[in-house]
This record gives structure tokens, sequence and C-alpha cells, in this order.
């Protein structure tokens, strides 16, 4: 029966619902009532809704023999009709209907709102945009683990709370995608998200890659919640980061297993992670730890540095054992980040010391030595408030070609860095200790420096150190120094540098002149002292005959 004919039959009972919307294309009008079908087909549409809902009206309509078809017109709006058969009176006739006015439709309306509701239901006949009121663009919930819940759909997204607040989870609300890439903007971390796919402005996969630019699969699990059900949907998702995939309507218990394990996953990665850290993972193409095996590794140039806290045995023989830990642990929670803020990685520590690798730049390097000399002056006055002496660091920093991977047996590896490069950085942080400096770098890293005029540079000597037959070049950088050090060097720079020239040329009068000069304006230039004792060792037992200006240094 056409609907013309429906239109005009007293057996059927026919329903018109107009809007004043968008309006929907005449190729469209069958297509929109099969599922997860919408006039916008974009998973980033601009209106929300999951696009059953024709569907789900066309079945029941179907299953009371009636019918349903559309009217519209583009920009205008469109116009939904059904019908219905009306129910027979016991002498075979129609059931005949009150007619209806606009009166008559506000009694209706008002009926059902005053309607008695059953005991211990909730109120279901809201808007949108009530429900949003309700529950709130974006809201939180305390509990143990972060998650964060991402639907456009008010009700989905209250169904998600109630499941996930009797598990004492604290739970993060955002109706869009926008709102939850916002919620990461102050550095807040989530231990798993809720992601749907299909929303305005931005979809899921979007949503996803952006997360995925900040943090990793393994540390932040998404979980996709959908009702696109399709291969090529999974495949989708699992390809822009997701971890999991699930299709709605979800079963609470699935859900809240997937979520416990995933999360539980996660944990286990960062645990991991404190062992063998992501960057290392990712410097040597790794995705998981499980994917590491004995002998990776990456080689190529880049900047290595060693640090380690002076004369650290007098200081440890003053401690217990655990006070030691303590100590030692307290230190490295200070200065450790900031090897990560400046895109290196701690390849190990070394008791009270450290190695760590830049892969990228020797600025890198640099930049994270004098930071962290600043850092130790902070903690320093934390240990001097509390009646406890201040401690010195040490560090030396080489840029060269060298391996790192991992080492050990199969039942025990651990990373490490080869090379002959990796040997002299270790002789560099000895170093500080001899000349007095806080960091020193060879000249190689020198040259690799993107801007040394940034840097308050000195240069110390050249030096052939124990291992090795070829001279190098050192410098300290004084920018991790106290002010008034930093001051006291700069003032004194002209006399050093030329006490420096006159020493290379054999000139030791002249030299000693010019380093006793420096010691008058700032006496604790240890520098300065050293080469005036040289001088005197010069003067007194003579120059040996292949003497060329080079140090050469026997202990480590």
């Amino acid at each position: 029966m056409n609907p013309e004919s429906l239109l005009q039959n007293p057996s059927y009972l026919a329903i018109s619902i107009s809007d004043t919307g968008i309006g929907i294309p005449e190729d469209k009008f069958e297509q929109i009532f099969e599922s997860f079908e919408q006039v916008e087909g974009d998973t980033a549409r601009k209106y929300s809704g999951t696009g059953i809902g024709l569907a789900v009206t066309k079945q029941l309509v179907d299953l009371h023999d009636g019918q349903i078809w559309l009217e519209s017109e583009l920009g205008k709006g469109s116009t939904f009709t059904f019908t219905l058969p009306l129910a027979m009176a016991e002498n075979g006739s129609c059931l005949q209907l009150p007619a209806m006015n606009q009166d008559s439709f506000a009694d209706m309306k008002q009926y059902i709102m005053d309607a008695p509701k059953l005991e211990g239901t909730q109120e279901t006949l809201l808007r949108d945009e009530e429900i949003a009121e309700k529950i709130g663009g974006m809201s939180s919930v305390n509990g143990v683990f972060n998650i964060l819940i991402v639907d456009d759909e008010p009700v989905n997204l209250q169904v998600l709370v109630n499941h996930l607040s009797i598990q004492n989870y604290s739970i993060t609300q955002a109706s869009d995608g926008y709102q939850a890439l916002a919620a990461f903007e102050n550095g807040k971390k989530f231990d798993l998200i809720l992601l749907d796919i299909m929303m305005p402005r931005m979809s899921g996969y979007e949503v996803c890659q952006r997360i995925r630019e900040l943090y990793p699969a393994h540390e932040t699990p998404i979980l996709m919640l959908t009702a696109k059900n399709q291969v090529t949907d999974l495949v989708e998702a699992f390809g822009v980061g997701a971890n999991d995939y699930l299709t709605k309507p979800i079963s609470k218990h699935e859900l809240l297993t997937r979520i416990q394990t995933h999360i539980r996953l996660a944990k286990i990665n960062i645990a991991y992670g404190r062992f063998v850290p992501y960057e290392f993972l990712e410097f040597l193409n790794k995705e998981s730890i499980v994917d590491v095996h004995l002998g990776d590794h990456v080689s190529k140039e880049m900047a290595v540095m060693f640090s380690d806290i002076r004369s650290f045995t007098t200081l440890s023989e003053k401690m217990t054992p655990q006070e030691n830990f303590d100590f030692v642990n307290e230190y490295l929670n200070y200065v450790s980040p900031i090897i990560r803020e400046h895109d290196g990685f701690i390849v190990k520590y070394l008791g009270d010391g450290m190695m760590a690798v830049f892969p990228n730049s020797a600025d890198d390097a640099v930049k994270a030595a004098i930071i962290k000399l600043r850092q130790v002056m902070v903690f320093n006055s934390i240990r001097q408030e509390k009646g406890q002496e201040p401690i010195k660091i040490g560090i030396g920093i080489h840029i060269g070609h060298m391996m790192v991977g991992m080492v050990g047996e199969v039942g025990r590896m651990q990373g490490d860095a080869f090379s002959d490069n990796v040997n002299l950085t270790a002789r560099l942080e000895g170093l500080t200790k001899f000349y007095g400096a806080s960091l020193v770098i060879s000249g190689e890293t020198l040259k690799n420096l993107g801007d040394n005029h940034q840097y308050n540079i000195r240069f110390l000597d050249r030096v052939i150190v124990k291992g090795r037959v070829e001279p190098i070049d050192i410098h300290e950088i004084l920018d991790g120094e106290k002010e008034e050090r930093i001051v006291l060097k700069q003032k004194t720079r002209f006399d050093f540098e030329e006490g420096l020239r006159y020493y290379q040329h054999g000139e030791f009068d002249e030299a000693r002149i010019y380093f006793e000069k420096v010691l008058a304006t700032h006496p604790q230039d240890y520098t300065a002292e050293l080469y005036k004792a040289r001088i005197d060792g010069f003067i007194q037992n003579g120059v040996p005959d292949d003497w060329q200006g080079v140090a050469v240094l026997t202990a480590k």
C-alpha cells in the first residue's frame, strides 16, 4: 500500500514528525533506515548519534504491520511519517480516535509528565541538553585509578560511570574529542581511556592519534567502545594506536575485566620501564620489553655523560647502610629526570654516579649537565637546612661513535655502552677533581655545539689521559657554577689565557706572573694553582726533552 492510500485508510493511525533541520538528499531516503548509517557518514560528523535509531524504529513499525517513510527538502527540513493499524472493536469495526488539536497534544504531554513513576526508577524523559547538564561536559569522580571516558552520548557516559564508579575508579568525562585532549593540558595522566569512535567534529580515530603523540600504548591504554563492528573498523582502530576494541552494546563484566587487564599490563610495563627505560627501547627500535634480546644494539655517534659525587667514600663512612641508600636515592631523584627532559636516557647507575647518552646532539648533554649542577645547589640547600654537609659532583662529556645495547646472559641482561669514547668520557669526569672544575668537556664536544657562545667556556689544558696515546683539548663550562665563581673566572679570563699562552711556549717566568695575578683575584682557582705548581716544578727540575705543552696523566 502506498503512503498516500495509507493516510486515507481509516484502519490506520498515521503520525508525522517534522523538523527544520538540514534536510536529507533523496538518494539517501532508503539508506538512512539501515543500521549505523547517517546522512553524514564521516566518523567526525557535525551531529551526534550512532545511526541505529531509524533502523530500530523501522523494525518496530514493520513488526506492527505499519509503514514508515519520509519527505525532505535540503536546507528546510524533513517530515517522518509512520502508520500503525488501529485496534478492532468487538463488533469488528475499527476503534475511533477523538479529534486531536494543539490543546489535545498539550494535555497529552502534561499527562505523560505527571504520570506516577514506578518505585526505584529514574526520570528518563529528558532532553540531551538536560542530561548533559546533569552529568556535566567534563567531570570526575575520585578513585584509585584514573579513567577518561569520551562519548558524545550523555546516556552512554552515565552508563559507563555507573559501571566504573562501583569499582572505585576515578572518572573524568568528556563529551567530544576536544574536551578529551583538553583533559591532558595540565599534564594530567590517565591509567586508561574509554573512547567512542563516532563523535562530532573530531572522530575517536583522530583523538587516539593525538593522544599517542603524548603517551605510548604501553603507558596509557586506549579501549575503543563503538557501534562500528566491521573488521576494517577494528583494523583502523589498532592502526591509530588503540589497545583494544569493544562493540556496543557492551557487556558490563567483559568491560570491567578488560579494563582491569589493561591497567595491570600498563602498570607492569611501567614497572619494567624502571629497569629498561622506554627511551632505551625506543632507541633500540623496540616497542616492548618482550622484544628485547641479548645483543640488541645501536651503533652511532652520540654524546655521553659520566657524573659522580665527590668524596662519596668519606661521606658514606659517616652513614649507616640504610642512610647511604636513602642519600643516594634522594640525590638521584633530584638529578635523573633532567636527563630525560633533555632527550637523553640513563644507560646505567654506577653507585653514586651515572652514565647517560644523548643521541641527538652535544647541546642536549651540555644543557642537561648545567641544569644538573644547578639542581645540586637546590639539593644542597635542603641538606644544609637539615644540618647535613653539602656535596659536590663532577661531570664529563664527550661525543663520538659508540655502541649502546644489551649485554649479559639469557637469564640476566642490562643496558650498556661500549667504545674507546665511553672510556675517554669516564676519564674526563675524573679530571674534574684534578682541575677543580665541575663540568669538563672534550674539544670534540666543543666543536659539535650548535652555538658555543651561549655558554661560558674556559680552555683548561691539552692532555693525554691514561689508556690513550693521542692528546685532546679539554675545556670547562662555568654556567653550572655559583654566580660568584663565574664572575671571578670571567674577571680573570685575560690573565688566565695569557698565562696559558706563555706556558704553551715554554716561557714559564712570564706564565707564572699571570697565574699569580689570577690567584690574587681568585685564590680558589684550582686550575691556576695547578699551573703555578707545574711551572715551579719545571723551573726546579727542568723541562723534559719531549715536552710539547701536553700534560700526560697517569691516574684515572
